[in-house]
């Protein structure tokens, strides 16, 4: 029978490798593409604790923890670009992150190629530069915490690989840098114990490769990271097995395409009945070739230390809203281990050309599935992201009357009106100009109108004086009063500019009270109008030089009235 064999490294002089020039290729695609999408987006969720929350250059801006997580690299990474370029623009945040996300392939690709050769490292490769499931990672700029640990991860073991004294030493720089990016690296970590262990070197002299970072990390959470919310729980404990299986599970579907967004919500990984099966099926693959190799080499031990210690952190750690097995944020360091782990039982297998070519079929099966699935969620952070911009315009807009406590919920994490502002004065603004909320689509005018309206603390409250002599049809430029029909639709043709204003329903009347100012409609609801007192309302001066329209939606006689001078 024909076989494939791997490919030995080309010699200078000799050409060019033609798998390095497809990985080039495929490096370039998977950059490209992430950076066309990620340019219609602004900074979003945790963006905003670094950028608002972490000023300034005590201990405490570097060290803190988020989220249960050392955040020292990426926190200094943002510190950078933020002095560098500001924050008008989210594409430099962009750019270094998706280098650092291209940085961990490339070094994925040599760690397998040193296992399973060239063209085998490409597909596996392939699967993580189009990772679909894994889109959170791969277009959010703030996972650059992830990707790092990854990178710096997949450095040290590729150091360790030289076994030497220099190698130990890069190891653990790297090992270091692993760590600092995020608690992610303690999953290398284990992995180069688990090498001083196994060594046939003498140990005595290596213990630094896993203490110094280990150490390092130790003075970090006595000193800060203790007093991070975490649910690493015990009670967890009997619940890990289950949890380790559906994430690897998960994994799996994710990996080979299967957890594709016709199958979920559009926006999450699902597939996880068919990662099961693959995974039960793995699982008897896997105790065969153990049998054939007559025990567990000392590099898949490794690897095992890698990956099993990654997601028996996130099952004591497991959290059902938050952190379950099957989260997205989790797919694409979950996918790089299960590559680690199949690249050692793999190691030396010689694969026949029919079955590498269906293995690359459904690779390419994969990248298609994976392209669709990043595209879905694409299209859910760009309308977030184009909200996002609309409500702060109207923050910037309001920034006379705003208080400072005001907030926007960017997700789940508010941005206060106070710091957003402050950090706009120092490096820019990344909201919609008024022009372009103009030309914006309506449901972001829409949310912008509504923001606006609660910056300048716009309501109908019970009135303190009614303009005496009001009579219907006075208009309110150059005179006092008009009367005005409410109706179903709620248009009246009023205009509102900056001011107090009374509203006195008559007999009979009653009217839901609506204001708009961008936006198509009348989106902002101010409560009911009935007959009686009637109510005031105050429109606040701010930066646009756009009135408010009135809307009543009801039916009967209403008038509205500028109130007098005081």
């Amino acid at each position: 029978m024909k076989t494939w064999k791997r490919l030995a490294p080309v010699k200078a002089g000799r050409g060019w490798n033609p798998a390095f020039l497809c990985l080039a290729g495929l490096v370039a695609c998977s950059g490209a593409i992430l950076l066309i999408l990620q340019s219609h987006f602004t900074f979003f969720f945790d963006d905003w604790k670094f950028l608002l929350h972490r000023r300034g250059t005590s201990a405490g801006a570097f060290l803190d923890p988020h989220s249960a997580h050392i955040v020292l690299a990426p926190v200094s990474i943002y510190k950078l670009l933020l002095a560098s370029f500001g924050m008008e623009s989210a594409l430099p945040f962009q750019v270094a992150s998706t280098l650092i996300f291209l940085l961990s392939a490339v070094l994925l690709f040599i760690y397998l190629r040193r296992r399973v050769g060239d063209w085998a490292a490409l597909l596996g490769t392939s699967l993580i530069l189009f990772l679909g499931a894994g889109w959170e990672v791969l277009l959010w700029s703030f996972q650059v915490g992830f990707t790092g640990s990854v990178a710096a991860g997949l450095g040290m073991l590729l150091a360790l690989d030289r076994d030497d004294r220099a190698g130990d030493r890069l190891a653990c720089g790297l090992l270091v840098v692993s760590v600092a990016f995020s608690t992610l690296g303690l999953a290398f970590a284990a992995a180069a114990v688990v090498d001083l262990i196994l060594s046939r070197r003498p140990r005595a002299g290596r213990l630094y490769v896993a203490v110094v970072p280990l150490a390092l990390y130790a003075v970090w959470w006595l000193g800060w990271g203790h007093t991070a919310t975490s649910s690493v729980s015990f009670h967890n404990v009997p619940a890990s097995p289950k949890y380790v299986f559906d994430a690897v599970s998960q994994v799996m579907a994710s990996l080979l395409g299967l957890a594709t967004p016709l199958t979920g919500d559009g926006v999450q990984p699902a597939g996880l009945d068919l990662g099961r099966i693959l995974l039960v099926v793995a699982i008897g693959l896997v105790g065969w070739r153990l049998r054939r190799l007559g025990g567990v080499p000392r590099a898949l031990w490794i690897a095992l230390a890698v990956g099993g210690t990654f997601w028996l952190l996130a099952a004591l750690n497991g959290d059902p809203r938050f952190h379950p097995p099957t989260s997205g944020r989790y797919q694409y360091q979950g996918a790089i281990f299960v590559l680690l782990i199949a690249a050692e039982l793999l190691r030396g297998v010689r694969v026949g050309r029919r079955a590498f070519a269906g293995a690359a079929v459904v690779t390419g099966v994969a990248v298609l599935s994976g392209l669709a699935f990043l595209h879905d969620g694409y299209k859910f952070l760009k309308g977030g992201s184009q909200v996002e911009r609309g409500q702060l315009a109207a923050v910037e807009i309001a920034r006379q009357t705003v208080a400072p406590g005001f907030t926007v919920m960017s997700g789940l994490f508010p941005i206060e009106a106070g710091a957003y502002l402050s950090a706009v004065d120092a490096f820019g603004s990344p909201a919609y100009t008024q022009a372009e909320l103009v030309s914006s689509h309506d449901p972001v005018r829409t949310a912008a109108d509504t923001v606006l309206a609660q910056a300048l603390r716009i309501r109908l409250a019970p009135a303190s004086r009614v303009s005496p002599g009001a009579a219907a049809g006075r208009g309110l430029a150059g005179r006092r009063c008009r009367t005005v029909k409410a109706s179903p639709a709620g248009g009246t043709g009023l205009l509102l500019p900056p001011g107090e204003f009374t509203l006195k329903a008559r007999a009979a009347t009653e009217a839901e009270v609506l204001l708009g100012s961008f936006s198509d409609g009348l989106p902002v609801d101010l409560g009911t109008l009935r007959p009686g007192p009637g109510g005031s309302l105050t429109i606040a001066a701010d930066r646009s030089t756009r009135p408010w329209r009135l809307g009543l939606r009801g039916a009967g006689p209403v008038t509205v009235c500028e109130a007098p001078p005081a």
